[in-house]
């Protein structure tokens, strides 16, 4: 919370921030149970750039772009018997840096405090707090017009990030056990050097890639069922690195996208009418495509599908 009156803050020009947190939560009865509302907002002010860092333990997570004069908005439905939030935000030149994370023990919390005191969370598979029984929800909104750098850490529970239309440099996305969908039903906005994605124990699906705009896509799944979509406005080539631990992997390529695959490991390949040479899967196009797709595939056990068409 701002700690200058409005009036001092409006005079030099500062952004104001809105947060609110309802300390009056309602007792479910029958279950030890205390449920809250939080919200933390900000609104755009000068900032140019924005990075997020976000690592929820466990629940529902819905992330979207938005057209609002607001630089983020997050709304937090959490049990105060299981968890609770911690937040940071610092600006550093025009650039905003926003840090939320939700923790379900005092061991968690203690190392999301220590993680954002060091100004950095640890978004890694094996630091992730998970609360696989939280029915608690986080919605995040992103301003669509400003420049983000965005990392998710998901502990557990279902994830929706419906990322068309935001203005994402980089995504990294890092998810222990639940179910995961990421669509980019329109453009983004802006080039993105890296999409990052390690996957736990989850069903995972990621439709209309081909407009997040990335140049590298590093996809790593341990255990799951996924579904990686290359659909969507291709402007320019691009280059995938999938390992694949236990599962099924199934890609979707468009006709006019060149792809060419090279596998390693135990899993089958299925890649209907693509040729083999030496050491790499071509598909009919991959010579005269204008834009063409290179995918190093490591796949321990399970099935590989390429749909190409």
């Amino acid at each position: 919370m701002p700690d200058a009156p409005l009036a001092r803050a409006a005079a030099r020009m500062l952004p104001v921030v809105l947060v609110s947190l309802s300390l009056s939560g309602a007792l479910t009865p029958g279950a030890a149970q205390e449920w809250r509302d939080f919200r933390t907002a900000r609104q755009l002010g000068d900032l140019e750039a924005l990075k997020i860092e976000l690592m929820y333990a466990g629940g529902r997570l819905d992330v979207s772009p938005s057209d609002t004069q607001l630089l983020y908005d997050v709304r937090l439905r959490y049990d105060a018997e299981r968890s609770l939030p911690r937040r940071e935000w610092r600006r550093v030149g025009r650039t905003g840096h926003f840090q939320l994370a939700t923790a379900s023990s005092s061991e968690d919390r203690r190392d999301a405090d220590d993680a954002m005191r060091s100004g950095k969370l640890e978004l890694e598979l094996e630091d992730l707090p998970r609360d696989a029984d939280a029915a608690g929800r986080l919605d995040l909104s992103l301003n669509s017009s400003v420049p983000t750098d965005l990392r998710l850490g998901i502990g557990a529970g279902r994830a929706r990030l419906d990322l068309g239309g935001a203005h994402l440099t980089a995504l990294e996305i890092i998810t222990g056990a639940g179910d995961v969908d990421v669509g980019f039903a329109r453009e983004n906005r802006a080039a993105m050097e890296l999409l990052s994605i390690k996957s736990g124990a989850t069903a995972f699906m990621a439709e209309n890639l081909g407009n997040a705009r990335f140049r590298r896509l590093e996809f790593y799944g341990f255990v799951g069922d996924v579904v990686l979509d290359f659909s969507g406005s291709w402007r320019s080539s691009a280059e995938a690195e999938i390992r694949m631990g236990l599962g099924e992997l199934l890609m979707r390529v468009p006709a006019h996208i060149g792809v060419r695959v090279r596998r390693s490991g135990l899993a089958s390949l299925n890649a209907a009418n693509f040729e083999k040479v030496g050491d790499y899967w071509l598909s009919p196009n991959w010579e005269t495509a204008r834009v063409r797709l290179e995918i190093t595939l490591v796949a321990g056990l399970g099935s590989v599908i390429v749909e190409h068409g």
